[in-house]
C-alpha cells in the first residue's frame, strides 16, 4: 500500500507526469481546480499535500491557508511546488507555513526521498491520526467513528496508535509485540487476541485490521 498525496495544479499535464513519476510509492490525486479543495479534503485523509505556487483564481498561498483551517485537515505536511525558483518565490513559500519547496526540476529520487522523510516525521510526531472514518487523538487517548466514541483498552488504543502510524506500511507481529512489551516473554496469540477484540469495537471503521501470516495489514472496505 501506498502514502496518499493530494496535488493541486491547474496544469493537467504537470498532474499527468507527477502520478506517474511517484506512483511506485504514493498514491496520487490530482485536481486541476483549487476551488474543489473542500471536497477533497474531507473525503481523504491524506498522508501529504502538494500545491502549484501558481495557479488561476485560487493560488498557492491562499489555497494552504483554506486547507489548514479547514475543520477536517490533518495536519499532515504541505508541500509547494513551482518552475518559479526566485529567492523570492521560495521565500514566500516558506513564510506561508509550506513544510519545503520543491522546484520543477529537482530529480525524481531526492522528490520521493523529501516527500518520504517528512510524511515519516508527520506520523511519529502527530498527536491526531485518520483514517477513514476513524479518528484517534494520542493526547486524549479518544477514538472516535464518526461521531462515535469507542472505548478502547490501553493496550487497544497503543496497538491502534502504532498501526495507524505504520499505515500503509504491514506490521509484523514481532515488531508490534516489541513496540508494545518491550523485550518481555509474550507470545504471538496475545496479540491476536488484542486485535481480535479490537476488531469487535470498531466493526464500523471504513478499513478494517488482516492478519496474514506474521504481517498485520490494514486494508479500506470495499
Amino acid at each position: 500500500m501506498k502514502w496518499t498525496l493530494v496535488y493541486f495544479d491547474d496544469q493537467i499535464q504537470n498532474i499527468e507526469c507527477y502520478k506517474e513519476l511517484l506512483e511506485d510509492d504514493f498514491h496520487v490525486i490530482g485536481c486541476n481546480d483549487a476551488r474543489s479543495y473542500d471536497s477533497l479534503i474531507r473525503d481523504h485523509h491524506p498522508h501529504a499535500y502538494m500545491l502549484d505556487v501558481h495557479m488561476p483564481i485560487l493560488d498557492g498561498h491562499e489555497l494552504y491557508k483554506r486547507i489548514i483551517d479547514h475543520p477536517h485537515y490533518n495536519g499532515c505536511p504541505i508541500f509547494f511546488i513551482s518552475g518559479d525558483e526566485s529567492d523570492e518565490n521560495k521565500v514566500r513559500s516558506y513564510q506561508s507555513g509550506g513544510i519545503d519547496f520543491l522546484s520543477r526540476d529537482i530529480r525524481s529520487d531526492e522528490l520521493i526521498v523529501r516527500l518520504s522523510n517528512k510524511i515519516k516525521f508527520y506520523l511519529q510526531m502527530s498527536t491526531i491520526l485518520e483514517l477513514g472514518n476513524l479518528r484517534l487523538d494520542v493526547e486524549h487517548m479518544t477514538l472516535t467513528i464518526g461521531e462515535e466514541h469507542q472505548s478502547l483498552t490501553l493496550i487497544e488504543m497503543r496497538i491502534m496508535q502504532i498501526i495507524l502510524r505504520s499505515f500503509p506500511t504491514a506490521l509484523s507481529r514481532t515488531d508490534l509485540i516489541k513496540k508494545i512489551w518491550g523485550e518481555e516473554s509474550v507470545k504471538p496469540g496475545t496479540i491476536n487476541t488484542h486485535i481480535t477484540n479490537l476488531k469487535s469495537r470498531i466493526d464500523k471503521w471504513n478499513y478494517f485490521i488482516k492478519i496474514r501470516g506474521d504481517q498485520i495489514l490494514v486494508e479500506a472496505k470495499s
